[in-house]
Order: structure tokens, then C-alpha cells, then sequence
């Protein structure tokens, strides 16, 4: 009889273990779904906010709330982005810098944004960003020339 105790308390335990190990992997899915979720959205702000000050033009006004968008973006972009989309960011706002009043150079600006989407896509998911690299896609962007 103690035999059959032991069995099933065994067993009991054994299953509880199961449930708490399928929970925390459970969770721990969820919460990586929840943060990706959450880096896409920044992600997809940025390049919007980036679109934005392009688009603005000579437009002070428009030049402005671009302005006010890109620092509200790229504060929630410290907190969330990975190191390879904050060295492209930093790379990018030192470009805008560097041609504050000048021509933009539009094929350094389409490369620092190629880099950025790509180091976005392999922060979210890499094994697709793995075969759109190995495909060797270019992205294109809009960018007025400023004058």
C-alpha cells in the first residue's frame, strides 16, 4: 500500500512540474510576442517620423512637429532599441546633422536607412531578416531633395 502511495505521489509530482515548466515557457513566449510587439511599433514610428521630417520640406511649421515627433520616437527608441538599430539611429541623426542646410547626399541617406531597417528586421525576427539578406533586397525611401 505505501508502494502505491509513493507511485501516485510521485506521479502527482512529476505533473506539477510538467504544468510549471509549460507555464514559464508559456510566459516566457508571451512576453517576447508582448516586447517584439511593442519594438515593431517603435520601429515602424521612427521610420514614419523619419518619412515626416523628409516630407515637411521648407515648411517650418511641418519642419517643427517633424522635428517633435522624431524626439518623442527615438526617447521610446532608447528604451527598446537593439544595439544594431541605435548605432544605424545614431548614425542617421548624425547624417541629418552634417546636412542641416545643405543638399542631402540621398544615396548616404538611402544606405544609414537600408542599415537601420536591416538591423530592425534582424532584432524582430532573424531568420526571416537572414533570407531577405541572403536575397540581397535593397529598400527604397522617399526623400525629397532639400535645398
Amino acid at each position: 500500500m505505501s508502494e502505491d502511495i509513493l507511485v501516485i505521489v510521485c506521479g502527482v509530482v512529476v505533473i506539477v512540474v510538467a504544468i510549471a515548466v509549460a507555464l514559464g515557457s508559456l510566459r516566457r513566449a508571451e512576453r517576447k510576442m508582448h516586447e517584439s510587439t511593442h519594438k515593431f511599433k517603435v520601429y515602424s514610428d521612427l521610420l514614419n517620423a523619419i518619412t515626416e521630417l523628409n516630407l515637411s520640406g521648407d515648411d517650418p511649421y511641418k519642419v517643427d512637429i517633424a522635428k517633435k515627433n522624431l524626439a518623442m520616437t527615438l526617447n521610446r527608441l532608447n528604451l527598446v532599441g537593439s544595439t544594431g538599430v541605435l548605432r544605424s539611429t545614431n548614425d542617421l541623426l548624425d547624417f541629418f546633422n552634417e546636412y542641416k542646410d545643405k543638399n542631402l547626399d540621398t544615396l548616404r541617406l538611402h544606405n544609414i536607412l537600408n542599415t537601420l531597417v536591416i538591423e530592425a528586421r534582424r532584432d524582430l525576427n532573424p531568420e526571416h531578416a537572414q533570407k531577405i539578406e541572403d536575397a540581397q533586397v535593397r529598400y527604397r525611401f522617399f526623400a525629397p531633395v532639400k535645398k
